[in-house]
């Protein structure tokens, strides 16, 4: 919590430097998921990846991981017990990759969805006594602006919800070039 709040307040100022690069999508997920497994496996919820291997962002790899990470959290924490969160890649037709969490929770009323990305809002958290500040989702949010992205939430109580990003899709092959030290990064700073 205290780096959340660290990371919103050097957004703020304008200080947080992302590094943008090609990611490989479904390697950055697999690393999310293996860091966010405490918390799917305290409420016995299954994860999936179903991203293919192809699937690659221009985005800064570590920042990633924090947004879905962040992602992979609430759905374990706002889940059933026994439940299952999948996460699924998409190319649009923006020229963008859709990565999508999806939950089997309880869902969220219509009328909540818009309070989701503000500092310190716990939608959801009135019903059981889940840990948190709710900080998460509005950093999310702003890291996945500075990486040039746009995030958003669907969701219908008693079916569960997803929350998603969409990044710029790297060019083809780029994944290559960056192993053999081809593809320079680049930096952007608010």
């Amino acid at each position: 919590m205290i780096n959340e709040l660290l990371d919103l307040s050097l957004i703020e100022t304008g200080k947080l430097i992302i590094a943008l690069q090609t990611v490989s999508v479904r390697d950055t997920v697999n690393e999310a998921m293996t860091l966010a497994n405490s918390a799917a496996q305290a409420n016995g919820v299954t994860a999936l990846n179903h991203c293919s291997k192809d699937a690659a962002v221009l985005a800064d790899p570590t920042r990633l991981k924090q947004v879905l990470i962040n992602f992979l959290t609430n759905a374990s924490k706002y889940n059933r017990s026994g439940g299952r969160i999948d996460v699924e890649c998409s190319q649009r037709d923006n020229g963008r990759i859709r990565v999508a969490v999806r939950d089997t929770g309880h869902g969220l009323d219509p009328e909540k969805l818009a309070m989701l990305f503000r500092p310190f809002e716990r939608v959801g958290a009135e019903y059981r006594t889940i840990d948190g500040a709710g900080i998460g989702l509005a950093l999310s949010k702003r890291l996945t602006e500075m990486m040039n992205g746009t995030i958003g939430v669907e969701s219908m109580p008693g079916k569960g919800s997803t929350f998603w990003i969409e990044l710029p899709a790297a060019q083809p092959g780029s994944m290559e070039k960056q192993q053999k030290g081809d593809t320079p990064s680049v930096q952007a700073e608010l």
